[in-house]
C-alpha cells in the first residue's frame, strides 16, 4: 500500500501538464509581490479569479447556489464583480461535504484535508497536488522575505502533524506526504506542538535552527526555558509566530530571550498563506493568492479600515473551492494605506482572533481576543514574571467574568506575590470590561475543556452568543 501510494503521487507530480505548471508556477509566483505592481498583480488576480469562477461552476454546492442567485460565469470579469457572490460558510461546506463539494472529474486526483478544529467544528474538504504545490510556493515565497531558502536553511517546525491536516500533507514521511517522496527536506525539523516542551527544545538545540516556526503557546515555553538556560545552541536569524494571536509584549520577550527578530505569518489550512510581516513591520497580503473582505453581522460588505467578519476568497487550485468563504471564523481589519518596503499588495491592519473566542460587555460592546491577549501581555511584562502558566476566561453572563489561572508550580514562590499578581490583573480587566461587569480570579491546576472528549480548550469560553452583537 506504501508502495503503491507514493507511486501514484510521483506519477501525479510528473504528469506532463502537472510538473509543467508546478515549475511555471515557481518561477513566475516566487517574486510577483517583490517584482510586480498593483495594476500587475490585479491583472494576474482578475485572470486567476475568472478561471476559479468557471470550475467552481461545476461544483455542485456552487452551482446550486449561483443558479438560485440567477449568476453564471460569463458575468464576472474579474475581483470588482466579486460582491455578486453569495456567501459559503462552513456548514454550507460540511453539510455538502462529500460529493457536494468537488467537481465531479476532479474527485480522482482529490487528497482529503481535514481543518484542525480551532473554530470547535472542523471540516473536511478536498485538495489537490496542485493546490498544495501552489500554497507551498507561497510558503517559500514568504520565507525568502526572511532571508531563508527552504531547501538550504536549518528550519524547525513545531505545527500539529496530525492526520490529513495539511503540514502533514506537506512534510511527514507518511504514504500522504506530498513533498517528502521528491526531496530530502534534511535541513527541515518537524516537531509536534503538543510534544514535552524541555524535549523539544533539545532537539532544536541539537538541530541548530537558522528559523524557528511556531504556534504562540509553544513559542512563549520555548523562550521561558531558554531564560533558565536550556537551548545554548540555538541562535536562529528570525522567528516566524503562526497560526494564533502573539501580544507585542510576548513577542518582544520572545525577540530578547532569542536575540532575534519575531515576525507574524497568517494562514490556514483552508486558505494556505495569506499575509506575512515583512521587515517595516506590516502584515503583507498575498494578494494573487487570496482575496480578503469584511463584513458585519448582516453579511454587509465594510470599507477598509472597519472591524468585521473575515471573508475569504482562494483564488488558485481545484478540489474544493474556497470563494467568499467566512469558514475560518476570523475578526480583521483591512488596512487602506501602502507599505514603504517596496511590496504593493493589500494590508492587514490587525487580526483582532475568533468571533467565538470574544467578550460581549453589558452595553453590547464586544472586546476581540487580541485584546485580551495584550491584558495578561501587559501585567506579565510590568511585574516582570512569568508565573502563569496558563490562563482562561469564562464568560457566564454579560456582567460576569471568570479568570482561571494555572501557575507555574516552578515559580510559585517567586516575586511578585500571587496575590499582587491577581490584584494586577483584576485591575487590567476592570479597565478593559468596566465598572459594571463582576470579575472573578482564581487559581486552577486544570482549565474547562468544551466538550466533553476534554481535547478542545479554548482560551476564551463564552456562554453569550457573540454573532448577535458583532
Amino acid at each position: 500500500m506504501i508502495c503503491t501510494d507514493i507511486v501514484r503521487r510521483l506519477t501525479d507530480l510528473f504528469k506532463p501538464v502537472l510538473l509543467t505548471n508546478v515549475i511555471s508556477n515557481y518561477l513566475s509566483d516566487i517574486d510577483r509581490l517583490k517584482n510586480s505592481d498593483f495594476d500587475q498583480i490585479k491583472k494576474y488576480r482578475d485572470k486567476a479569479f475568472r478561471r476559479l469562477i468557471q470550475y467552481a461552476y461545476n461544483v455542485p454546492l456552487y452551482h446550486d447556489k449561483y443558479k438560485k442567485a440567477g449568476i453564471h460565469p460569463n458575468d464576472f470579469r474579474g475581483i470588482q464583480d466579486i460582491e455578486k457572490l453569495p456567501i459559503i460558510n462552513r456548514a454550507d461546506i460540511i453539510n455538502n461535504f462529500p460529493s457536494g463539494v468537488i467537481a465531479q472529474d476532479s474527485k480522482k486526483d482529490a487528497i482529503l484535508v481535514n481543518t484542525s478544529g480551532s473554530t470547535r467544528n472542523p471540516a473536511s474538504f478536498y485538495m489537490d497536488q496542485y493546490t498544495l504545490m501552489k500554497s507551498l510556493i507561497a510558503y517559500v515565497r514568504e520565507l525568502r522575505n526572511y532571508g531563508i531558502r527552504w531547501n538550504k536553511s536549518r528550519i524547525s517546525i513545531i505545527a500539529n502533524f496530525y492526520s490529513q491536516t495539511a503540514p502533514t500533507q506537506y512534510f511527514m514521511s507518511g504514504t500522504d506526504s506530498t513533498i517528502k517522496p521528491f526531496f530530502s527536506l534534511k535541513n527541515i525539523q518537524q516537531i509536534n506542538a503538543d510534544d514535552d516542551l524541555k524535549d523539544i527544545i533539545k532537539r532544536i538545540d541539537v538541530f541548530k535552527p537558522e528559523l524557528i516556526v511556531g504556534f504562540p503557546g509553544p513559542l512563549r515555553h520555548l523562550y521561558l526555558l531558554k531564560e533558565k538556560g536550556f537551548g545554548e545552541n540555538i541562535n536562529p536569524k528570525c522567528i516566524v509566530s503562526s497560526g494564533g494571536l502573539i501580544d507585542s509584549y510576548e513577542k518582544k520577550r520572545i525577540g530578547e530571550s532569542f536575540n532575534t527578530r519575531v515576525f507574524d505569518i497568517y494562514g490556514s489550512t483552508e486558505a494556505g498563506p495569506i499575509a506575512f510581516e515583512c521587515n517595516d513591520g506590516n502584515l503583507h497580503i498575498n494578494s494573487d493568492f487570496v482575496y480578503l473582505e469584511t463584513i458585519d453581522r448582516n453579511d454587509t460588505l465594510l470599507e477598509k479600515g472597519k472591524t468585521g467578519r473575515l471573508v475569504m476568497t482562494r483564488i488558485y487550485g481545484k478540489g474544493t473551492p474556497l470563494i467568499r468563504y467566512t469558514g475560518m471564523g476570523d475578526i480583521i481589519t483591512l488596512q487602506n494605506d501602502t507599505c514603504s518596503c517596496g511590496m504593493q499588495t493589500e494590508l492587514i491592519k490587525k487580526i483582532h482572533g475568533r468571533i467565538k473566542e470574544s467578550i460581549v460587555l453589558p452595553d453590547g460592546k464586544v472586546i476581540f481576543p487580541d485584546a485580551l491577549n495584550d491584558v495578561v501581555g501587559k501585567v506579565l511584562f510590568q511585574l516582570k514574571t512569568d508565573k502563569i502558566d496558563r490562563i482562561q476566561i469564562i464568560q457566564e453572563s454579560l456582567k460576569k467574568i471568570e479568570i482561571l489561572v494555572i501557575i507555574d508550580k516552578e515559580k510559585r514562590d517567586d516575586d511578585p506575590t500571587i496575590e499582587k499578581l491577581f490584584d494586577k490583573l483584576k485591575i487590567e480587566y476592570q479597565k478593559l470590561f468596566g465598572s459594571e461587569t463582576e470579575i472573578e480570579i482564581k487559581e486552577v491546576t486544570k482549565l474547562i475543556s468544551e466538550d466533553e472528549s476534554g481535547v478542545i480548550t479554548p482560551g476564551i469560553l463564552s456562554k453569550i452568543d457573540v454573532n448577535k452583537y458583532l
